[in-house]
C-alpha cells in the first residue's frame, strides 16, 4: 500500500509540498499540483483527511505538538530538536509544552491542545497512573508516547531494562561490590528495575542503604538530596554509583569533587541518556537513538492520522552504553 513518502520521492518533492497539494493550497504551481496529482493517482494512493474535527480552510496550517516534562533536563531538549525536524520535514509547525512534572498541568495543557485542533500530540507523561493514562488516550486527536512504553497508547522509547543491565555488567566487570543508585525507584523507572534485577543476578545485591531516592528534577534538588545523604554518611558506602539521568550523574560528580573525592580513582559515575552533557563532561552513560525515536515517533503519528491501521504500536529500541573517564580502569604508575 503506498505511503505519502512514496509518493513524495517518485514525485521528487517534499512531504510538505504532498499534503499542500492534498489539502488543495495555492501555494503549489498548477504544474507542480498537477504532477504530485499524476504521482498520486499512478501509486494509488489514497488520502484520508485527518480525523473529524479539523479547523475550516483549505490552507490552514498544519499542527503537531509536544508536552515535555522538563526542559531543564538537555534530553528533552535534544528530543524536542529532532522531533521539530521531522515535523518540518512533514510539513507540521510544532507546539510545545511544558508540563513541569506537574500532572493537573498536563491535562490542562491537552485542554489547549484541543482549543488548537492539533493534528497530532507528542507526549512524555509525567504520570503512569491509571486514571492519568486514560485521560491522556481519550483525545481527539492521535497520540504517540515517545522515551517510554505505555500501556494503550502507541510508543517508541529504548529499551530502559536493559540500558540498566548494561550498566550493573559494566560496573561488577570493573570489581565493584558496593554500588550505589540515585535516582526514582517506583515499578515505573524501568531503568532502575533492570539495574538492580542484573546485580542480583551477577550475586552483587543492592543494598537498600546504597539506594538515593529522588524523583527530583532539578538540578539543585538533584545536588542537594545528594549532599544531604553523604551527610548522613561520612564514610561512603559504595566505590561506585548508578545516577538515573546526565543530570543526576553530572551534580553527583561535581559534590564529590567539592567533597574531596577523586573520579574515578575513589569512586566512578554512570549517567544514562548521553546527552550533550555527558559528552562534554566525560561521563560514561547509555545512550538512546533519540533520532530514531523521533523519526519513529512522526513515522507512526502520521500512521494513525492517514486512519489505515488504528492498533497500537509498541516500538522498543536497544540502548548502548557509551564508556568515559568517569568509570574507566585507572592504571597506577610504578616508580
Amino acid at each position: 500500500m503506498a505511503t505519502i513518502r512514496d509518493v513524495a520521492q517518485l514525485a521528487g518533492v517534499s512531504i510538505a509540498t504532498i499534503s499542500r497539494v492534498l489539502n488543495n493550497s495555492d501555494k503549489v504551481s498548477p504544474d507542480t499540483t498537477a504532477h504530485v496529482r499524476a504521482v498520486i493517482k499512478e501509486l494509488g494512493y489514497v488520502y484520508s483527511p485527518p480525523l473529524g474535527n479539523r479547523r475550516a480552510g483549505a490552507d490552514r496550517q498544519l499542527l503537531f505538538a509536544i508536552i515535555l516534562p522538563t526542559l531543564a533536563n538537555p534530553y528533552f531538549s535534544e528530543l524536542l530538536d529532532i522531533v521539530e525536524q521531522e515535523a518540518q520535514y512533514l510539513g507540521r509547525a510544532l507546539l510545545v509544552f511544558n508540563s513541569r512534572g506537574d500532572a493537573q498541568r498536563e491535562l490542562s495543557l491537552l485542554n489547549a491542545c484541543r482549543q488548537y485542533k492539533i493534528d497530532g500530540l507528542f507526549i512524555i507523561p509525567c504520570s503512569r497512573g491509571t486514571e492519568h493514562l486514560m485521560t491522556i488516550s481519550n483525545q481527539p486527536f492521535p497520540i504517540v508516547a515517545l522515551t517510554q512504553l505505555v500501556p494503550g497508547m502507541t510508543s517508541v522509547a529504548v529499551d530502559h531494562i536493559e540500558g540498566g543491565a548494561q550498566i550493573a555488567e559494566h560496573l561488577v566487570s570493573m570489581g565493584h561490590t558496593n554500588i550505589g543508585y540515585l535516582g526514582a525507584i517506583d515499578e515505573t523507572e524501568q531503568k532502575f528495575g533492570g539495574f538492580r534485577d542484573k546485580l542480583a543476578e551477577l550475586g552483587v545485591p543492592l543494598s537498600p542503604d546504597n539506594i538515593i531516592q529522588t524523583p527530583a528534577l532539578t538540578a539543585v534538588e538533584l545536588a542537594d538530596r545528594f549532599k544531604e545523604y553523604l551527610d548522613n554518611h561520612p564514610s561512603l558506602p559504595f566505590s561506585a554509583i548508578f545516577a538515573f539521568n546526565d543530570v543526576a550523574a553530572q551534580q553527583v560528580m561535581d559534590v564529590l569533587l567539592q567533597r574531596g573525592y577523586q573520579i574515578p580513582e575513589q569512586i566512578q559515575v554512570v549517567g544514562f541518556d548521553n546527552t550533550l552533557l555527558a559528552q562534554v563532561m566525560n561521563i560514561s552513560s547509555v545512550a538512546q537513538p533519540m533520532r530514531e525515536i523521533g523519526r519513529l515517533g512522526c513515522q507512526e503519528m502520521i500512521r494513525l492520522i492517514e486512519g489505515k491501521e488504528m492498533d497500537t504500536h509498541h516500538l522498543t529500541l536497544s540502548p548502548r552504553l557509551v564508556l568515559r573517564n568517569s568509570s574507566v580502569k585507572v592504571n597506577k604508575r610504578k616508580f
